[in-house]
């Protein structure tokens, strides 16, 4: 049985009422089209009929086709973190509910845009050090939110806060391409949910002993977190 495709029509004109500037119109036709049609596919007059703007345009905003999609690469990766940093701050204050609500954000917003996916595996051979700062962004935003966590006796402070960032991310990734993705943007269902919040429940208990002696572990491991608020696991770090 095969797997449901996105498609994504490449209007001529922009949507009615458009009001944005000409660079957000251009990122947002690029990112349609880099995902539906790959990079190799697109063509800079293609995003420029996608957004309803002469080709001749493109080029007071971006350098190149290669330009844009670098570009397109950073705006996912912004979006993201900033989608996640806004469910952070109606969560409950503690760790177990930072990490539903974080994954809740991401696993929405990769389920109204899951040409996401297609995007940053494609960045990995067109653009491969804005594939790995993707990468890099996030998990940084994830190490020190849990490094706040550990001061908090809420994470063991023996884990390595690096480790714990890509172990977020990696889960991340894959619960979404298997219920995004693969579903051509289906929700991912909240059960899904409820068994990655297990996973992470009896995988990542705090440490035994006073909340103050797991603080001081923490600190001893890996230092004081550099001036951040709290909101693991993610944080604002870009």
């Amino acid at each position: 049985m095969g797997v449901p495709t996105v498609t994504v029509a490449a209007s001529r004109k922009p949507a009615v009422g458009d009001e944005r500037p000409p660079a957000q119109r251009l990122l947002s036709a690029a990112e349609h089209l880099f995902g539906e049609r790959s990079y190799s596919r697109t063509s800079v007059a293609g995003i420029c009929a996608r957004a309803g703007m002469a080709t001749g345009s493109f080029y007071a905003h971006f350098h190149s086709k290669a330009d844009i999609f670098a570009a397109v690469i950073r705006q996912i990766n912004s979006d993201l973190r900033a989608t996640m940093r806004d469910a952070l701050v109606r969560a409950a204050d503690n760790q177990r509910a930072r990490e539903r609500a974080s994954y809740r954000a991401f696993f929405d917003l990769m389920s109204e845009r899951p040409w996401i996916y297609r995007i940053v595996r494609e960045a990995e051979f067109v653009a491969p050090a804005e594939f790995k700062a993707y990468y890099e962004r996030l998990a940084r935003g994830y190490a020190r939110g849990v490094r706040i966590a550990q001061l908090a006796g809420e994470v063991d402070a023996h884990y390595d806060p690096e480790v714990l960032a890509y172990i977020y991310a990696g889960l991340g990734n894959f619960v979404g391409m298997r219920w995004a993705e693969w579903t051509a943007g289906g929700r991912v269902p909240d059960d899904v949910l409820d068994d990655l919040m297990q996973v992470l429940a009896r995988g990542l208990p705090p440490a035994g002993g006073s909340a103050a002696a797991v603080r001081d572990a923490a600190m001893a491991a890996h230092g004081p977190p550099q001036n951040l608020p709290p909101g693991p696991p993610v944080s604002s770090d870009s």
